[in-house]
């Protein structure tokens, strides 16, 4: 099978989407539950990359492309195979001097139990105030008296990850307020909750100053810069 790529998009074709990568991970993780997370952040790429340059050829093009399925799955298999066989060849014998050491360890501990981990850790961790690391928080009720903004919406926004919600006790859930503009979420959080999925881990992250992006990921969103906060966050976490 062979295919030609429009010369106005061939130059365009390098680099790929971070948001677009997370939500094909995110399609993968729910219909191949059984699959590393290696594994989804390798397919969720090639899936994309493939994505990106079917969408740049002709409509004709396309349509030849996917006329004969068993074609198109033995195209893209050799073209995996090709690109496995090339990172395999650009690995080269490194030449030893002198004969390897073989050094021991003790090994690792013998488990245990949860109930005398939960006793070790308590013996180390402190107890902290979730305003002292997550900044000023509201309930619910406090963010429909400033902003105005009802409880089920809230609720929805929270459900689909345009707002994070910490959890303060047992049941009760708070909203950072940093994270409103306007008392609106912030551009971009949805994508990011889709990367970081543990809320609390999410919201640490978002605060803290990264000196690879020059700031915090928070301030970044609040400044439009979505791809690059998105970008940081595959780094960290995919």
């Amino acid at each position: 099978m062979v295919t030609s790529v429009r010369k106005s998009s061939a130059t365009s074709l390098s680099g790929l989407n971070p948001a677009a990568i997370a939500d094909v991970v995110e399609v993968l993780a729910r219909h191949n539950p059984r699959l590393s997370k290696t594994a989804l952040a390798a397919t969720g790429r090639v899936v994309a990359a493939v994505t990106a340059a079917t969408a740049r050829l002709a409509a004709d093009q396309q349509r030849r492309i996917v006329a004969d399925e068993r074609e198109l799955a033995q195209a893209v298999a050799v073209a995996v195979a090709g690109l496995v066989a090339e990172a395999e060849v650009r690995l080269a014998p490194l030449a030893v001097g002198k004969s390897v050491e073989v050094s021991q360890g003790s090994g690792l501990p013998a488990p245990i139990d949860p109930d005398e981990g939960r006793r070790r850790l308590a013996a180390f961790a402190e107890p902290t105030r979730l305003e002292d690391w997550a900044g000023p928080v509201a309930g619910p009720a406090e963010i429909e008296k400033t902003f105005g903004t009802k409880r089920s919406t809230l609720h929805d926004w929270q459900r689909r990850g345009a707002v994070i919600g910490l959890l303060k006790g047992e049941r009760k859930h708070v909203f950072p307020l940093a994270q409103f503009v306007d008392g609106r979420p912030v551009e971009g959080m949805a994508q990011v909750t889709r990367i970081i999925r543990n809320p609390r881990v999410a919201w640490q992250w978002l605060i803290r100053t990264k000196p690879d992006i020059g700031g915090s990921p928070l301030d970044l969103l609040k400044s439009s810069r979505l791809d690059e906060v998105l970008a940081a966050a595959e780094r960290d976490f995919v």
